[in-house]
């Protein structure tokens, strides 16, 4: 897990050092930036991407949300983690579609939760659906899926790079594999991928590539408490 930590508190980032070696996980691996600028120009400069970026809020030039903003223009992947003082901005944060809050001051407690609970869902991404048809097998990655649709006897799983797979399983064979928190439910044919999903309005799931899905009135509830504890980073 590859790890961006900003904040313009010199003491909040060696704090965060000193965890991170009292945890001592090898899987971990990071970088430190004192301001959003120096962040931005890194990942221009550099051509890399992290899993993780754990960004503080209140920065003096670019603010931690200023700066997520613009990375999801180009990275909708990545997990966001925000760190404040001021519990005001919880819910501005959610627009930028964000995994996790931690309430300064720090603890070890919060970061060593936070990031284990990062972890855990960075596995769970990295998961596959595997299927056959036609003697050939497939495995596609969960955070290639944007859904997938049961049709009489067919399933269809649409991908992100507008490709679709045909496979011949039971919602129930294929809900055996999925993950429930990382999946949901639109109708008693669609499933949808969470993280894939920019907002629900109405009957209508909208996709970030701007596909829309319906949702039928038995499933709308239960989705949007789904997609509303994705958005949290509480799934």
């Amino acid at each position: 897990m590859n790890i961006a930590i900003c904040d313009d508190d010199r003491v909040i980032i060696e704090q965060i050092e000193e965890f991170l070696q009292i945890i001592h996980d090898k899987s971990l691996e990071y970088e430190v930036f004192f301001c959003a600028e120096e962040l931005q120009k890194y990942i221009t400069e550099n051509n890399v991407n992290f899993d993780v970026f754990i960004l503080d809020i209140e920065m003096k030039e670019m603010s931690g949300i200023d700066f997520a903003k613009k990375l999801r223009e180009k990275n909708v992947d990545s997990l966001i983690i925000f760190m404040t003082s001021h519990s005001q901005y919880v819910f501005d944060v959610f627009e930028t579609v964000t995994f996790d809050f931690i309430q300064k001051p720090l603890t070890f407690e919060k970061i060593k939760n936070t990031l284990e609970k990062t972890k855990n869902y960075l596995e769970i991404k990295r998961r596959s659906f595997v299927f056959s048809y036609k003697k050939n097998n497939y495995n596609i990655a969960f955070s290639d899926i944007c859904y997938l649709e049961k049709d009489g006897r067919k399933a269809w799983i649409y991908t992100i790079d507008d490709k679709k797979y045909q496979c011949n399983m039971t919602l129930k064979e294929i809900g055996s594999q999925l993950d429930d928190e990382m999946f949901g439910m639109l109708n008693k044919s669609l499933i949808v991928n969470l993280s894939k999903i920019e907002g629900i309005i109405g009957e209508n799931v909208i996709l970030q590539d701007h596909r829309m899905l319906y949702v039928s009135r038995d499933y709308r509830k239960e989705i949007k408490k789904k997609h509303l504890n994705y958005l949290r980073g509480q799934v």
